[in-house]
């Protein structure tokens, strides 16, 4: 049974809204795909699981479905969805879901991003990952060290 905890962050009293976006945690051969984003895009440059944006009334996985094959024309398979992080950005508090898959078709095609690269889960440290994604890099390198 996973447990979750309501979060409210406030700015002059007012909610600050809480956006739900999903990310793909895919590993293979003890690489996980990780993307630059665009010089246009929020956060530019930063590095990220890529996803987005769950809409209303779309489930989890289909959202990372759609989203990977939007952004990178990728059909990927969901293997598990991990309990959410949540990040207070100054703006906006960020619901960020991890969804564990595996790709299962097509070839890799940057739509949004500027770059992507497959990285041991030592070596994501090494690279600048926007705030909410920092969670994930440090839970997926103490999954790998703990196997």
């Amino acid at each position: 049974m996973r447990i979750y905890y309501v979060h409210q962050h406030y700015t002059n009293m007012t909610p600050l809204p809480t956006i739900a976006v999903v990310c793909a945690v895919i590993k293979e051969n003890n690489s996980y795909f990780i993307a630059q984003r665009s010089a246009r895009m929020k956060m530019p440059l930063k590095w990220e699981f890529p996803g987005g944006k769950v809409e209303q009334g779309e489930s989890n996985a289909h959202a990372i479905i759609r989203e990977m094959r939007e952004e990178f024309d990728i059909d990927i398979e969901v293997v598990e969805e991990h309990p959410y992080y949540l990040h207070d950005y100054p703006t906006f508090t960020l619901k960020l879901i991890p969804v564990e898959a595996a790709i299962k078709g097509g070839e890799i095609i940057l739509k949004e991003h500027a770059a992507y690269k497959w990285v041991t889960a030592s070596d994501l440290f090494s690279y600048d990952f926007s705030e909410g994604d920092i969670k994930i890099v440090k839970a997926l390198n103490k999954r790998d060290r703990a196997l």
